[in-house]
Parts: C-alpha cells; structure tokens; sequence
C-alpha cells in the first residue's frame, strides 16, 4: 500500500506530464480521469446524490478519499506556485483549470545525472512523460521527488526573476 506522499508524488508527476505537454495551454483536469477510473451506474445513488463509487481496475470502488487527494496535491502545487490558474470548490464540485509556472517548467527543464553520475539525455520533464505513458508509477513518484527536491538542493531564488 502507497503512503500519502508516494500517491501525491505519482499525481504530480501525471499533472506535470500533462501540463507539459499541453504548454501553454490550461489544461481542465479530470480529477476521476487522473486516478484512473471511470464513472459508472454506482457513481450517483438515486441518480443523484453522489456516492464517491467509480469504475477502476474492473471493480466499483469508494474512490471519495483519492479524489480528495488528487484536488489537495492539485490545490498545494497552486498554492507553492507550481501551477498558474484556477483551483476551487463550487456548487458543481472541484475544479482545476490549469498550466505550469515558469517555476515548474524550470524543475522539468533539468537534466539529471544517473547514479554513475553521467546525464541521462533527457530532462526530467521528458522522463516524466514517458514513465507515465508506460504506467510505471514508482518511476513516475522518484522522478517527481527528485524533480521537487532540485528546488531544494539549488535554491528558491536560483529560479526567481
């Protein structure tokens, strides 16, 4: 089982991905799409009320805590300044219409070196999609822990203008 901070790597690293290569462009995330699920007959009771139960992996499942993550890993990397655009709650449910900062586009923008201490040839934005279009997620949550961690290691005022 994956701790909080291993899912909010993974869904960082899919919505840089997808901002990525979407730039410059918003982007309206689907918040359902980005866990991996699918609404189905479950989804509103009654037609209705929703229960939080989508489609994933062939099984009906309470997804209402993932979702939850997914908007406050979204709404975080908004509020630190990852993200340039709208983030919210409304009477219609959560919404993101989004694209990167200049802040996030310089993280991906960054060539990594390998553990041999040799560049790898890509940046990491470029490592980043291709792992999440392969579906390898714990490639996809180091990536972004490295990715994130660079801001650490060089400094905040290294990427302000």
């Amino acid at each position: 089982m994956q701790n909080n901070f291993d899912k909010f790597n993974y869904l960082v690293g899919c919505v840089f991905a997808l901002l990525q290569d979407e730039f410059p462009c918003r982007h309206r995330i689907d918040f359902i799409k980005l866990i991996g699920a699918e609404q189905c007959s479950e989804t509103y009771g009654d037609g209705e009320r929703w229960t939080g139960r989508y489609l994933r992996d062939g099984e009906i499942q309470d997804l209402s805590k993932e979702i939850e993550l997914a908007y406050e890993t979204i709404h975080w990397l908004h509020e630190t300044g990852y993200l340039i655009g709208s983030v919210d709650i409304n009477r219609t449910g959560r919404y993101a219409f989004v694209t990167l900062s200049p802040k996030a586009l310089e993280i991906l923008k960054v060539f990594p070196t390998s553990v041999d201490a040799k560049p790898s040839g890509k940046s990491i934005g470029q490592e980043l999609s291709e792992a999440v279009k392969s579906g390898a997620k714990s490639q996809v949550s180091a990536l972004t822990s490295k990715a994130l961690s660079y801001l650490f290691k060089v400094g905040f005022d290294v990427l302000s203008p």
